[in-house]
């Protein structure tokens, strides 16, 4: 009887240790779902959309770019410039740099005075976007029209680690206004007074490189 009850602690005391044993940290499963999460972004990698295509930005010229994060304290966005140490066409494209985003918060660069104001005609803006931060990103486009700089947005688009080639801005559909709210168009199409890259939702510190920013019509 003695050696039964033995026997049973034994094997109760063994199965516990294995238990143990195959059950990960906390840590460490949440490091792992973190990976897991990043590796299953895919970087974007389209072909040329149809059309034709108007060059916005090359950024072979001057910085006309600014981070709204400069004048305003609840922008994350810290600085934009160009640089030779990237590029998909051409010798330089544009580093944007922000700082540690909060969620719900956002990095902004954006520019004013566009040469080309009417976008009645366009049906997208694409970029060449190369993410060199450790973690995917989350990208819109805004525009500002008319006299009274009333927003429009694009739908979100989800970068992944590395170069994403010819990320494409619908302007046509799955439009919202500034409240989140679907509308039919980018509104004051005609006469866009200012537009912004927004880089959403919780992020490290780090930046972007972007070039070939492209109308298609």
């Amino acid at each position: 009887m003695k050696k039964s009850i033995q026997a049973m602690f034994l094997f109760v005391t063994a199965a516990f240790l294995v238990s143990c044993a195959s059950t990960p940290s906390k840590p460490d499963t949440e490091i792992t779902a973190k990976k897991n999460t990043a590796a299953k972004v895919i970087p974007i990698n389209n072909p040329l959309p149809k059309g034709t295509l108007e060059l916005i930005d090359g950024f072979e010229e001057e910085n006309f770019w600014f981070a709204l994060g400069e004048t305003k304290t609840d922008d994350y966005s810290t600085d934009t410039d160009t640089t030779e140490e990237w590029s998909s066409q051409g010798d330089f494209c544009a580093q944007w740099s922000f700082a540690k985003i909060p969620q719900n918060a956002k990095a902004s660069f954006s520019i004013e005075n566009l040469v080309q104001k009417d976008w009645s005609g366009a049906k997208a803006l694409i970029a060449d976007i190369n993410n060199t931060c450790q973690n995917p990103l989350a990208i819109l486009l805004e525009t500002q029209g008319g006299s009274h700089h009333i927003i429009s947005r694009t739908q979100e688009i989800l970068l992944g680690i590395g170069e994403n080639i010819n990320v494409y801005f619908d302007l046509l559909h799955e439009i919202t206004d500034e409240n989140g709210n679907p509308i039919s168009a980018i509104i004051e199409n005609d006469d866009i007074r200012s537009i912004s890259f927004q880089i959403k939702g919780k992020s490290f510190s780090g930046s972007v490189f972007v070039d070939n920013i492209n109308f298609v019509y």
